[in-house]
């Protein structure tokens, strides 16, 4: 039989699996491909098989939301509409296989609604699929080519696929409707993947004076080091340390938000506030919580999750005391919750009650040992504590129950530099700097462990891509000090 017949026969078979089934890898490829057969692609739908999922959730809100959207699309099986809402249902509440396949489903029943491929081209772009990304969108442009946030993703999607030029005329595409600052970006970008650093430095100073968006700084940050700036690079690094991508204003995909349901709006919210959107993020998760007492977080883990999450949400927004406040009463309500545990830890450590911020954390371990973060968090105190074998010990638990971090092989190297065994230090900062080639702290200390062990040569040069990556003044200072001292005693 053709490759392509069973293709089409695989991606039958999926749709006519009973009420609720997995999609199989071989439907989604078929469907995100754009593989086209006898009216077979991305795009297919057999409307009669709409697709089902999440109505058995242990999320009972959550189910019955699932039964009366799918209720409605029978009750229609004809609107392209009614597929499409379902289609954003699955996608808030993280049912992003079916949603993909429904999505194509909308857009096959009605082909003049932006919304259906545009939707699914961010789906796919997430996947990383950004050629398909990049079809679907293009279709939804040929509905719309007035709705700026779509170029600014067609240059987004394709810088990621490192094609300059074509990005650049999306981006002026969008400041030509308006959207001025974010494709100022968007141009600015296109020159530095074209090593243009000199042109793209007069768009990038006046973003980052104005928004002060840490990724703006932290690609302002690598111009400046590329045009040899250094100290103003390391200043504006520094700034872009903790950087999220930037998520401008999109009107279209923001009406996922109003289907999110149950335990997926705290899910929704967790991505708004890695998005850097704090006050969307607080509104639903303040709505969350007005919906259950506290008192309930005795009994139903849901509420204290809520809690936590919203007192994590006030810590990122700037309010402590209001974030310390609200884990302490969720602590109060179940001191068996173990995130409330790692979370207060957090606020003791900021306060330097180092002893009270460990016995949370030792807690938070007793109540579930298998958590990688708790493991991490204790070997940091302990490290702040001057106890050094044992947060090496504690350090090396969190790298056997989790993938390795640049910055659990960083806090390893310093512990064992502590303990003066340079060979395991150094082994270590070079396994975080090969996790993250721009990791600056990595470098200094490995820097440090270097000069140790007499490599004074090696030491340098790590101290110099420290600093060209913007590591602390003060670390710097005090590793040049340290070097020349090393260096005189050869």
């Amino acid at each position: 039989m053709p490759p392509s017949v069973q293709s089409m026969q695989s991606l039958i078979s999926c749709w006519k699996k009973p009420t609720l089934f997995q999609i199989s890898s071989t439907c989604l490829l078929v469907l995100i491909s754009g593989f086209t057969l006898n009216g077979c692609s991305g795009t297919h739908t057999e409307t009669d098989e709409l697709v089902i999922a999440g109505t058995d959730s242990p999320d009972k809100d959550l189910g019955k939301f699932f039964e009366d959207m799918i209720q409605s699309v029978r009750a229609m099986p004809n609107s392209g509409l009614m597929r499409g809402r379902l289609a954003m249902a699955y996608e808030a509440n993280g049912f992003q296989d079916e949603a993909i396949i429904s999505y194509g489903q909308a857009a096959a029943l009605d082909p003049k609604d932006f919304r259906w491929p545009y939707l699914s081209a961010h789906l796919k772009a997430r996947r990383e699929l950004h050629q398909a990304a990049l079809d679907d969108l293009a279709r939804a442009l040929q509905i719309d080519a007035n709705y700026a946030p779509a170029w600014l993703w067609r240059g987004t999607w394709l810088l990621d696929m490192n094609r300059p030029d074509e990005a650049s005329t999306a981006f002026e595409k969008a400041r030509a409707l308006g959207a001025y600052s974010e494709a100022t970006f968007g141009r600015a970008r296109v020159l530095m993947v074209k090593q243009q650093y000199a042109k793209a430095l007069p768009l990038l100073e006046p973003l980052a004076r104005d928004s002060a968006h840490p990724y703006i700084y932290r690609t302002l940050g690598y111009a400046l080091r590329a045009l040899g700036r250094v100290d103003e690079a390391r200043a504006a690094l520094a700034r872009g340390r903790d950087a999220q991508p930037i998520a401008w204003q999109d009107p279209r995909a923001a009406e996922k938000a109003s289907f999110v349901r149950g335990i997926g709006r705290q899910s929704f919210a967790e991505n708004l506030l890695g998005a850097g959107r704090l006050n969307e993020a607080l509104e639903i998760l303040e709505t969350m919580r007005r919906e259950q007492s506290d008192e309930t977080c005795a009994y139903v883990q849901h509420t204290c999750a809520v809690l936590n999450s919203l007192s994590l949400a006030y810590s990122r927004y700037g309010r402590e005391d209001k974030a310390y406040t609200l884990v302490e009463r969720g602590l109060s309500i179940n001191p068996e919750f173990y995130p409330f545990h790692i979370n207060i830890a957090g606020h003791y450590r900021q306060r330097r009650e180092l002893d009270t911020a460990l016995h949370h954390i030792d807690r938070a371990i007793a109540l579930n040992p298998s958590i990688g973060d708790a493991h991490i968090q204790r070997g940091r105190l302990l490290i702040g504590m001057s106890r050094h074998a044992d947060a090496t010990k504690a350090l090396e638990t969190a790298i056997q129950l989790e993938p390795e971090r640049p910055l659990t092989l960083l806090y390893l190297g310093m512990a064992e530099g502590q303990l003066e065994h340079w060979p395991q230090a150094i082994e270590y900062l070079e396994r975080a700097i090969r996790l993250d080639p721009h990791f600056a702290l990595g470098y200094v200390y490995l820097a440090r462990s270097l000069g140790e062990v007499g490599r004074i040569n090696e030491a340098l040069e790590a101290m110099q891509t420290a600093e060209q990556n913007g590591a602390p003044d003060y670390e710097l200072r005090t590793n040049k000090l340290r070097l020349k001292e090393l260096e005189a005693e050869r």
